[in-house]
């Protein structure tokens, strides 16, 4: 139960810190000084790339949680 907590907790916060890493890398965009009028601005990609890794392992971790805590759950088969 103990580790089915930590997995959780730990789950939670990629989810939550990937996503406001990825928010803040949209909101703060790099933009690139072109000639004339025309800069290119795009999301930037320092908070981007870590925030999209994070989230990705926060959600292997909720999930690696819920298998763990659907197995301790299920009735014993007879066989």
């Amino acid at each position: 139960m103990n580790r089915l907590r930590l997995l959780l907790g730990l789950g939670a916060f990629g989810v939550v810190g990937g996503g406001l890493s990825i928010w803040y890398g949209f909101r703060n965009e790099m933009c690139t000084v072109g000639t004339g009028v025309q800069s290119q601005c795009g999301p930037n990609i320092i908070f981007l790339i870590p925030g999209i890794l994070l989230t990705l392992v926060g959600i292997g971790l909720l999930l690696m949680a819920y298998q763990r805590g659907s197995s301790s759950r299920s009735p014993p088969i007879d066989g």
